[in-house]
């Protein structure tokens, strides 16, 4: 059985090349975040819907060449394969235009997600966007739930997509309705306050331990990341390389700080009490698997595990 499930959206990123075409790869961050795992080292299954048309065929060709258990990654004839169009700004942040309306991610159902995956997972991660319409919503959350009531870990990144939540209703809730299921959080600082309608880190911070989060990674791109608990808080700096695309990078970061927590044969119990030495090594080590993510054009394609 898989050490980890990553559930929720799998697409395609349409990245432009240096002739400003726009090339299909395989994306969607839960699905990144499987992929990263097993060139880690680890096992995993992903778990969700795509279409029945030739991009759903690719990504389903991508998850199972690198090695992922797709035995819960299904077709569905009610929409098509989302997809993302990607566009780099000089000093800024990717940005996103999302053809999902609905994608076929959305269809999951909570019969679509098997109990003999969740029973004997070790960790369950997801995202924001699954949260925000049914039947994914309902389906991911009562995965969750499943895992953290069995003992496992389970992970939540938000992910928060201005493109998509400014056309949709209540999804700033969604996203927040999340935190008090997941024990391990990772998030841009930008994402930090908005979740948390607070205007500094450190009250950030303490609402989410306020709300059962018990390990919680801010990323800053370039500069680095945060990993604190309740305990404490270390700042870790970003590890220097020659990027060609960021996309995945903090997809690549969660599996590399999951994967540490695996090998170190941590689970959700310990976390809280984790000493700020443990925790910078996790940082290090994570900063560097999602540095090496950089390197090539695509969301996984660059990683590599660090020596």
């Amino acid at each position: 059985m898989p050490d980890l499930i990553a559930c929720g959206e799998s697409l395609i990123d349409m990245v432009p090349d240096d002739r400003g075409c726009f090339c299909p790869h395989p994306g969607g961050a839960p699905a990144n975040v499987a992929v990263a795992a097993v060139r880690l080292g680890q096992s995993a299954a992903f778990v969700g819907k795509r279409g029945e048309d030739v991009f759903g065929e690719q990504l389903h060709h991508h998850l199972a060449q690198c090695g992922v258990d797709t035995t819960a990654f299904t077709t569905t004839r009610e929409a098509k394969t989302a997809l993302a169009f990607i566009q780099h700004r000089a000093g800024q942040v990717p940005e996103f235009s999302f053809y999902r309306d609905p994608g076929a991610d959305e269809m999951l159902r909570p019969q679509d997600v098997p109990a003999r995956l969740l029973d004997a997972t070790r960790a369950f991660h997801f995202g924001s966007i699954s949260l925000y319409s049914e039947p994914a919503a309902g389906a991911t959350r009562a995965a969750a739930d499943k895992v953290r009531a069995a003992g496992g870990l389970v992970s939540y990144d938000p992910n928060l997509r201005p493109a998509i939540m400014a056309t949709r209703h209540g999804t700033l809730e969604a996203a927040q309705s999340a935190i008090p299921r997941a024990h391990v959080i990772k998030l841009s600082s930008e994402e930090l306050l908005q979740l948390s309608g607070m205007t500094d880190e450190s009250g950030a911070l303490a609402y989410l331990f306020d709300h059962g989060v018990r390990l919680a990674a801010v990323t800053r791109g370039p500069d680095g990341v945060s990993l604190a608990n309740a305990q404490g808080r270390v700042d870790v700096p970003g590890v220097p390389v020659s990027v060609v695309e960021t996309t995945g990078a903090g997809d690549a970061f969660t599996a590399g700080l999951l994967t540490g927590l695996f090998e170190r044969g941590l689970g959700a119990d310990e976390l809280a009490g984790l000493e700020t030495d443990t925790l910078a090594s996790l940082g290090h080590w994570a900063n560097r698997v999602a540095a090496s993510s950089t390197t090539r054009a695509g969301a996984t394609e660059g990683l590599t595990r660090p020596d």
